[in-house]
């Protein structure tokens, strides 16, 4: 028989502090405002076509002069808009030292980015000759080091860290009749606001790396296969189908049947069920890897099958109606009978 699938209710959502919000979403709108601002002051006395890309030879890439602060003001922009999009998603407590690294990185990359690009231009104005243009490399130093500055005095600044509370369950077999053979079969993706947050980064790149090639007048055409690729990569981890029956449990992508994994109910040493942060626990959504957690398929947040194998290594999956297919994984890997 097919048993049945329930749905259980998710932890509340986070209530992030507003430092959090502060360095995430504030400071880098402040400092990508500030960068603008100086660009356009400096319009006019840079000239028509600027420097825009340096190789190990010097400059060795060109365009309108408009085109840096168009680049600055954009990527900025939706930098602070996919940071403030994770950060608005996660469940249970906060924050945790994901959510503050996330804040963190936030404010490192706008600095980065404001002040190596405005710099690019700095060195530029007055000049009529471009092979004149000076070397960007102190430049790209200081926009490093004062990212890095700035990114650890806000970590120390931030509240403490908190650990995500994990009370595992270990799942009770499902009692079978003799000769009694069920399967559960369940349907997992993405929730919606994960889905906007991926889309969101691949939205970005596409956009960043169109915009380099239009400004490079095509010489950079190979990088438009980045966000080709990040977009194969995200649709394979938006739907996947999770099958416990007597040989074990079987994850696969739905609808490419791949990346997929199965477990042999042999190979299964214990069966749990737990909640997951996908942020704080895994770092995202998808296929994941986590230091203590070993691999998982973490669609969104809330309750999860947890499998630990005899040699240690532990999966987990999140899905609807976990203690159901965690109990009837159990009935299998506790010996019941196959075949």
């Amino acid at each position: 028989m097919t048993l049945p699938t329930t749905h259980t209710e998710r932890p509340r959502r986070a209530r992030m502090p507003l430092s959090i919000w502060i360095v995430a979403v504030v400071l880098p709108l402040l400092v990508g405002l500030v960068a603008v601002a100086v660009q356009l002051a400096w319009l006019p006395e840079l000239p028509e076509q600027i420097v825009v890309h340096w190789g190990p030879d010097g400059p060795d890439g060109y365009g309108p002069v408009w085109s840096t602060t168009v680049l600055t003001a954009s990527v900025i922009l939706g930098l602070v808009v996919m940071f403030a999009a994770i950060l608005s998603i996660p469940r249970g407590a906060a924050p945790t030292a994901i959510h503050k690294f996330l804040a963190v990185t936030s404010l490192a990359v706008s600095l980065l980015l404001g002040v190596g690009v405005t710099a690019t231009l700095g060195i530029q104005r007055g000049l009529d000759d471009l092979s004149q243009v000076p070397d960007i490399t102190p430049w790209m130093l200081v926009a490093f080091l004062a990212a890095l500055v700035a990114g650890v005095v806000a970590w120390f600044l931030l509240p403490k860290a908190v650990t995500p509370v994990t009370d595992p369950q270990e799942a009770a077999p499902l009692r079978l009749s003799p000769g009694e053979r069920s399967v559960w079969i369940a349907d997992t993706r993405l929730s919606g606001s994960a889905f906007v947050v991926i889309m969101l980064t691949v939205g970005l790149a596409l956009v960043a790396t169109v915009f380099a090639v239009v400004v490079s007048d095509g010489q950079g055409w190979p990088v438009l296969f980045v966000p080709l690729l990040l977009l194969v990569v995200c649709g394979a981890g938006i739907a996947w189908r999770v099958r416990v029956d007597p040989a074990g449990i079987t994850v696969r992508s739905r609808p490419f049947g791949w990346p997929r994994t199965s477990i042999p109910a042999s190979e299964i040493a214990a069966v749990q069920t737990s909640q997951v942060d996908p942020l704080a626990e895994f770092g995202g959504w998808g296929w994941r890897w986590a230091p203590g957690r070993n691999f998982g398929v973490i669609s969104r947040g809330g309750e999860a099958i947890e499998v630990t194998r005899r040699d240690g290594r532990r999966f987990t999956v999140t899905v609807d109606d976990a203690e159901t297919g965690a109990a009837l994984l159990a009935a299998y890997a506790g010996g019941s009978p196959a075949a």
